[in-house]
């Protein structure tokens, strides 16, 4: 059913691991980046984009960023249990309520600022021996969100980039793997400074395709 979040998490391995999507606040993105990006992604050996963001700022400037346009934002968090029964987050997303759908006519959309999973070190400290697929359920977060506020699942984003241009295709191939449209370079964007290739959406019908690839886990 459109606008129900996933209740489990696909390994890589294959298995399914209960979890819960939470609306979070300040005190989440605070936890995450004390709990999971200052010991595990700021430090990371490998290419991370997210190595230098500071969540609790990220949540309160764009929060007053977006009420200055007239919307708001939404933080949301995917959750797993440890094995002492703690909620862990092991990925989140941070969003613009009520954007407008640039490849429409300005229809009011979710706009995907800001995604983040867990490295698999985290995971492992906190003794979750499992490394999900976790890009796929987090844009489904914001899917399913547009779809509660009654936008028809329609969701815009932008692939930043790191400037590494191996990291950058890898992830611009990522969504384009699970299904979002990009939007073509020669395009304008009525809404943003300039169009450089790397922005993807998804309007009622991608929307609906893609929340069915992941309905097993509803």
């Amino acid at each position: 059913m459109p606008g129900t979040h996933v209740q489990n998490l696909q390994t890589l391995a294959g298995g399914l691991i209960p979890a819960i999507v939470t609306e979070g606040d300040l005190r989440d993105a605070v936890y995450w980046h004390q709990t999971i990006h200052l010991p595990f992604i700021a430090t990371s050996p490998t290419f991370r984009l997210d190595r230098q963001w500071n969540w609790p700022t990220l949540v309160s400037w764009t929060y007053i960023i977006e009420k200055i346009m007239g919307r708001n934002t939404a933080f949301f968090q995917i959750n797993v249990a440890t094995p002492a029964g703690n909620a862990l987050p092991v990925g989140q997303v941070l969003v613009s309520d009520g954007f407008p759908f640039f490849p429409g006519l300005g229809e009011p959309s979710i706009f995907l600022w800001y995604l983040a999973a867990a490295p698999l070190a985290a995971l492992r400290y906190h003794k979750i021996p499992h490394d999900f697929k976790l890009l796929r359920a987090l844009v489904d977060v914001a899917i399913q969100f547009s779809f509660q506020r009654g936008y028809d699942g329609r969701l815009t984003l932008h692939a930043a980039s790191g400037g590494v241009a191996a990291e950058d295709q890898n992830l611009y191939d990522k969504y384009c793997a699970i299904g979002l449209i990009p939007y073509a370079l020669h395009l304008p964007i009525r809404f943003v400074r300039r169009n450089d290739g790397r922005y993807f959406y998804a309007d009622q019908s991608c929307a609906n395709r893609l929340s069915k690839v992941l309905d097993p886990l509803r």
